[in-house]
């Protein structure tokens, strides 16, 4: 009988352990990556955000600014609609992991608009 206890409390913590890890695992947002649109590339859907970005460098070359060093935080945003989207202005970027490249590919869950 005790034998029998012990195992369906052990059942039950498992099972609760892995609802908690599920729970958790889906109500994650998500990371949040606010910048300024500074490229955005049509052909392939995606535009190329950077924090923290002087207006001084916004017509600069995106590769002349990635090769500079002083962007560390820049990603490019695929399979967006570039229409909605022009160069300067202000959004924050929702997505769900990232790839190890510089700048980093990301899939946006969601994008707003800041100014």
């Amino acid at each position: 009988m005790n034998l029998k206890v012990n195992l369906l409390l052990k059942w039950i913590l498992s099972l609760w352990i892995v609802c908690l890890l599920l729970l958790t695992a889906c109500s994650s947002e998500g990371e949040k990556f606010i910048g300024t649109i500074h490229t955005i590339d049509a052909d392939n859907k995606r535009i190329l955000v950077i924090s923290q970005l002087q207006k001084e460098d916004i017509h600069e070359d995106y590769k002349k600014l990635i090769e500079s060093g002083e962007y560390s935080q820049t990603i490019w945003v695929s399979k967006v609609n570039p229409k909605k989207y022009k160069i300067g202005e202000e959004i924050e970027v929702l997505y769900v992991g990232s790839d190890d490249s510089f700048p980093a590919q990301v899939t946006a869950k969601k994008i707003d608009k800041l100014k």
